[in-house]
């Protein structure tokens, strides 16, 4: 059974740091730590709201291609030498997990600090939205009534392009997999392999 939680964002006290210093080096180990408990306590998580978290973190506002670059080939690349990663790609994204029970979704959060865009929520987890929908109202849909109670479930005011892509992407992955079903009226149901 899926379970709807609320999501926890890591915190992490900010500490005022210049790009360039980052890019030295001068806060590796830091930084290191500070992805492992983010992921710790967010996953799973997009390597895209990972990066966010930990730049954030360090009170810088972008992730410039230099840091984008570094993020991933310095500070991914040791963590994950180190054996301390857990990542997989789902449907093309690279996802964070931290080894626990992956059955539950999050709805964004309303405070505009905490919010994750739809583009920052793994597929996976969407896709747990959407078997929720099926397990708790034992209903069948079709795909736009399905599309609308994923809309509502992760809190979404507006449906719009980015929530139906991921909405989409989800739904496609739940085909693939065999959990998402059409029945000979058109409509969706979920069936648990």
């Amino acid at each position: 059974m899926i379970e709807k939680r609320a999501y926890e964002r890591a915190e992490l006290e900010t500490i005022p740091v210049i790009s360039d210093d980052f890019l030295k080096g001068d806060y590796k180990e830091e930084a290191k730590s500070r992805i492992l408990k983010i992921i710790e306590t967010e996953a799973p998580i997009t390597e895209s709201l990972l990066s966010k978290r930990l730049i954030n973190s360090f009170s810088i506002k972008r992730l410039g291609s230099s840091l984008a670059e570094y993020f991933e080939n310095a500070l991914l690349k040791e963590l994950e030498e180190e054996g301390k990663l857990d990542e997989c790609i789902v449907a093309g994204e690279k996802v964070f997990h931290n080894g626990k029970d992956l059955s539950f979704f999050r709805p964004t959060p309303d405070d505009p600090d905490e919010i994750r865009y739809s583009y920052q929520i793994p597929v996976e987890e969407a896709l747990n939205a959407i078997i929720y929908i099926f397990e708790t109202t034992g209903k069948k849909f079709l795909k736009k009534d399905l599309l609308s109670e994923f809309s509502k479930e992760l809190e979404y005011q507006r449906k719009g392009s980015q929530v139906v892509m991921l909405f989409n992407k989800a739904f496609e992955e739940g085909k693939k997999r065999g959990l998402i079903r059409k029945n000979s009226s058109g409509k969706f149901f979920f069936e648990a392999v």
